[in-house]
């Protein structure tokens, strides 16, 4: 057997400016071949920091990782615009764009802090017909992006110096930052565009956790690397089951709800401060099973009385 096929995990990558996530999954996937990998979202290659590659059965907790919080520090250089709103795209200069104070920029903000509604940019990951959004704006297509709902739980000026703007965002998964800074500014009667980005955080994945690229060069570093997969899951209600538990869940055999004692995180609401969950609402989301070791056992969801396992890690 492989010495990486039984590697179940994530390893978090501070990922260089200049390099795809795509290239980032492909240096790693070349080290444990055939073990599959994933990353929980993409960074642009201008953005640096936290990326997290899923490896072996923890892929199959991807979808869950886009429901956590991301952290971003961003600056934004106003009085300009581009076509991809950031300057990696085409840069022009607007001679007559207004110069706005620190303190015309914080009175904003709140405005902009909780549920908002967000168009992505024309450049940008979202399919339309089956093609991605940016190879139809390189050919020269329009397409028309519908807008979504997304939530920006904090905002916070870090420093302010006019044309320079830099900001701290924490946010749902699924925000675009570059459109954030060009609505603000849209909103201010001028234009930004995103000179840097840095993702600080994924849920309770920090940037001083993560692993310079460079770092990941044998399958030996990524045995040294690789961290619980816990982290993609933890915003979810826990339990642990007993070893005779462990060989029904194995077998794909329900478990008795009734029966189990739930450890349940604190949930982040949509203002960013704390709340306990409540029993009413466990049967909305998915429940994650350890082992008497510790070790993730399976992804549940309540099915009327039964917990019915979803996913299978033993």
């Amino acid at each position: 057997m492989s010495p990486t096929a039984e590697l179940f995990g994530v390893i978090a990558i501070d990922k260089p400016q200049g390099k795809t996530s795509r290239d980032i999954v492909n240096h790693v996937q070349r080290i444990i071949r055939p073990t599959k990998i994933g990353h929980t979202g993409t960074l642009d290659p201008m953005a640096t920091g936290v990326l997290l590659l899923a490896i072996g059965k923890a892929t199959r907790l991807v979808e869950f990782a886009h429901l956590q919080s991301k952290s971003y520090e961003a600056d934004f250089i106003l009085g300009k615009t581009s076509d991809t709103l950031d300057t990696d795209g085409l840069v022009q200069t607007i001679e007559e764009a207004p110069v706005l104070t620190a303190d015309e920029w914080e009175q904003q903000l709140p405005l902009w802090r909780g549920c908002i509604q967000q168009t992505p940019p024309q450049y940008s990951a979202c399919r339309v017909d089956g093609r991605r959004a940016y190879d139809l704006a390189r050919a020269g297509i329009e397409v028309k992006l519908e807008s979504r709902e997304v939530s920006i739980y904090h905002l916070e000026v870090l420093k302010f110096e006019y044309p320079l703007v830099r900001m701290n965002i924490r946010c749902s998964s699924g925000t675009y930052i570059r459109s954030l800074g060009s609505d603000i500014a849209a909103a201010l009667g001028t234009c930004a565009v995103m000179s840097r980005l840095v993702r600080t955080a994924i849920g309770d994945y920090s940037l001083q956790s993560c692993a310079k690229i460079e770092q990941v060069a044998s399958v030996d570093d990524v045995m040294k690397l690789i961290q619980s997969p816990e982290g993609l899951v933890s915003q979810f209600p826990r339990i642990s089951v007993s070893e005779i538990d462990c060989e029904r869940l194995r077998t794909g055999s329900t478990l008795e709800f009734n029966a189990c004692r739930f450890n349940l995180p604190q949930a982040e609401n949509r203002g960013g401060t704390q709340q306990s969950h409540s029993d009413s609402n466990l049967a909305s989301q998915p429940i994650v099973a350890f082992d008497g070791d510790g070790r993730m056992a399976a992804m549940l969801e309540v099915r009327g009385e039964k917990l019915q396992p979803t996913r299978v890690f033993l």
